[in-house]
């Protein structure tokens, strides 16, 4: 390390140190958002808001964000949201639109959402094709065989996202409605397992929201789903609209934090006010799991009102 970059990370550690722990003298942002008619109920929430970025859950699943208003909510209610622990927060969205490549989708449900022992499908390739959604991939019935599901999208009724099955083949034979393609056995092993985000309802299969991605979970209710540019898109809408958020720093992508409590590796901030920003222009590459990479290879500066605006190396770089 030259002595350039090392008085740049001395620099900046002092600065977040400053920010981190100097004395709250005047009242914490929970305090102003009590009389809020926004605030849901929960006073120690961050709220966020987020544009153009590519939110990665792993290396080989994104989420393409092009706007979200929200909070990260809790899970425990002794444990601040900590970035080094994706268990530790909800993403509660109030408004989102958020896309997800077929390739995205593809490690989504091979790596997680059939991730668990005896799933009966595995070896899952899902493609677009203009506005049709494609899945292929082997079922254990005694014996592995090939298997093609196309169908169209939709949301359902209570927020989740609904692939209804119009045509089905299995090695090569047309089938009749995914009960005889699964069996009632394997329907029900696929049911029992609806934890990981996938259930099967007469020719639906319904990907549930809340338990479809690895922590950080997402909770929110999808009004409306399209296919544009090959991606499987998704509209958010609660019905709760709170006042947009003004970052400090004006960026094309960003994400920014506001309120309650706030932990990532041995720093708190309370009365968080933390906009992440990436080097370069565009969709800014964000890997929440590697965080601690990007923030090491970028700098810092505290705001005039003492918050904090972390210039990150965008993850693509890596």
């Amino acid at each position: 390390m030259t002595a350039l970059s090392s008085r740049a990370c001395l620099s900046a550690s002092c600065a977040i140190a400053l920010l981190f722990w100097k004395p709250q003298s005047a009242p914490s942002a929970q305090e102003r958002h009590g009389s809020d008619p926004h605030t849901r109920g929960h006073s120690d929430a961050i709220d966020l808001q987020m544009k153009n970025v590519n939110f990665r859950l792993a290396k080989d699943i994104a989420l393409e964000v092009g706007t979200l208003r929200g909070q990260l909510r809790r899970t425990n209610p002794n444990v601040p949201v900590t970035f080094d622990d994706s268990a530790s927060f909800i993403v509660e969205i109030d408004s989102a639109e958020v896309a997800i490549t077929a390739a995205s989708l593809t490690a989504l449900l091979n790596s997680y959402v059939l991730a668990y022992p005896g799933a009966p499908i595995k070896h899952v390739e899902v493609t677009i094709k203009g506005d049709r959604f494609i899945q292929k991939g082997m079922i254990h019935k005694g014996i592995d065989l090939p298997f093609e599901i196309d169908g169209s999208l939709s949301a359902t009724n209570d927020g989740n996202i609904r692939m209804h099955a119009e045509k089905i083949k299995s090695a090569h034979v047309p089938v009749k409605g995914l009960l005889h393609l699964f069996g009632e056995d394997l329907s029900k092993l696929v049911n029992q397992n609806a934890g990981r985000g996938m259930k099967i309802v007469g020719d639906d299969i319904i990907l549930t929201l809340r338990t479809l991605t690895p922590p950080p979970h997402l909770e929110g209710q999808v009004t409306r789903v399209s296919i544009a540019d090959g991606k499987l898109v998704e509209f958010f809408d609660s019905g709760r609209h709170p006042p947009l958020l003004n970052p400090p720093f004006h960026s094309s992508a960003y994400i920014y934090h506001r309120g309650g409590v706030l932990r990532f590796g041995k720093l708190l901030m309370n009365d968080a006010d933390l906009e992440i920003v990436g080097d370069k222009p565009g969709v800014f590459d964000f890997f929440q799991r590697d965080y601690l990479k990007q923030l090491v290879a970028g700098y810092s500066k505290t705001t005039v009102t003492n918050g904090l605006v972390a210039h990150m190396v965008d993850y693509s770089h890596f």
